[in-house]
């Protein structure tokens, strides 16, 4: 099985939907693959590399680094993606951390495990509490990362630089992760993943999984709102707090947060 080049490392819901399917449209244009791309065959072209089931969010076995079909394609880079903690296999190749204010993370998470993916039944305030998905696993998950952020090989990204302006941290991600490509060929990409395109695509193909789940609810698509600072309109302040609480109980998930301007008590202000 092929080794990725490069990687794109997040936690759940900051964003690597989006810029999976990003720069699939840009791989197909810049190396002349002719596919009809959807969100389900983007997987071959970008694959997961999320652990097996002994992660919470390990891949689906149609989506893992053994499905990747363009190893012949030797100019292009072969480019994974992953959920996972840091750990000694993101020392080599060159890797784009994608980060994300964590009470948005929160929210969309939430409704993706309730409405999407049909894992979890509770309120907003118990999901957040849960072993499984809740707050601790991530800011574990950012605790693990804080003392790479700045490592050689490590460029960081913010789901809200993206969405402000995305022309120029994209054009970070994709220099990062090897794909040599013109403005115009990077705008064209970042059109074709517009919030409107990929839910038109969504509805057509779906994105791979394995259970059926209800398209026309807005809550319940992978592509939802697309928002930065919904979670003031959907978390209780007691989740809020709980959120705070464990992020300052962290000093290198705090650090990391606050580096980058995600901290969700600062974000209020």
């Amino acid at each position: 099985m092929a080794t990725p080049d490069s990687f794109l490392c997040s936690y759940p819901k900051s964003g690597r939907t989006w810029m999976r399917f990003a720069l699939v449209n840009l791989m197909n244009d810049v190396y002349r693959l002719g596919l009809e791309l959807d969100m389900d065959n983007m997987f071959a072209l970008i694959p997961n590399d999320d652990g097996g089931p002994e992660e919470v969010f390990y891949s689906q076995p149609w989506k893992t680094l053994d499905k990747y079909r363009f190893a012949d394609h030797e100019e292009m880079p072969f480019v994974g993606m992953s959920h996972l903690r840091w750990e000694e296999q993101f020392t080599g190749p060159q890797v784009v951390l994608l980060l994300r204010n964590p009470a948005d993370v929160l929210v969309s998470l939430y409704y993706h495990m309730t409405r999407h993916a049909h894992q979890f039944e509770g309120t907003i305030d118990e999901f957040s509490r849960d072993d499984r998905f809740g707050i601790p696993r991530m800011v574990d998950y950012l605790a693990s990362w804080a003392p790479h952020a700045a490592d050689p090989n490590v460029e960081v990204l913010t789901y809200e630089e993206l969405r402000a302006e995305p022309f120029l941290p994209f054009r970070r991600a994709t220099e990062q992760l090897g794909i040599e490509a013109t403005d115009d060929q990077l705008r064209a990409a970042l059109e074709a993943s517009s919030v409107e395109r990929m839910r038109e695509v969504e509805r057509a193909s779906g994105v791979g999984q394995p259970n059926e789940y209800d398209k026309a609810d807005p809550q319940a698509m992978r592509v939802r709102k697309a928002k930065v600072g919904g979670w003031r309109e959907e978390l209780p302040p007691e989740t809020v707090a709980y959120m705070m609480e464990c992020i300052t109980g962290s000093p290198e998930a705090a650090a990391l947060l606050d580096r980058y301007g995600l901290t969700p008590e600062a974000a209020a202000a």
